[in-house]
């Protein structure tokens, strides 16, 4: 069993795709916790253009913290490493 989860994302810094089923899971896994903060944040309850600006905003920033931290807690699962490339 391979111990990467992920191939290195080319060229930029991050992850590429998943190559395994841990990877894949744990994607998942972020794309779920997204779609929990879009609900919470009221983006799919809001009914005036205001609203669902700032909604979409909140998301942003919520998806952006969660794939940050996704990064940095399974940055030794991508092969080579965490870097720029």
């Amino acid at each position: 069993m391979s111990r990467y989860w992920f191939k290195p994302k080319m060229p930029g810094w991050g992850m590429g795709i998943p190559i395994t089923w841990q990877g894949w899971f744990v994607t998942l896994f972020l794309i779920i916790f997204i779609l929990i903060a879009a609900y919470t944040d009221g983006l799919f309850a809001s009914e005036s253009r205001a609203t669902i600006l700032q909604s979409l905003l909140r998301l942003f920033l919520d998806a952006f913290m969660l794939a940050c931290i996704f990064s940095i807690l399974f940055q030794d699962r991508i092969e080579g490493g965490l870097k720029w490339r």
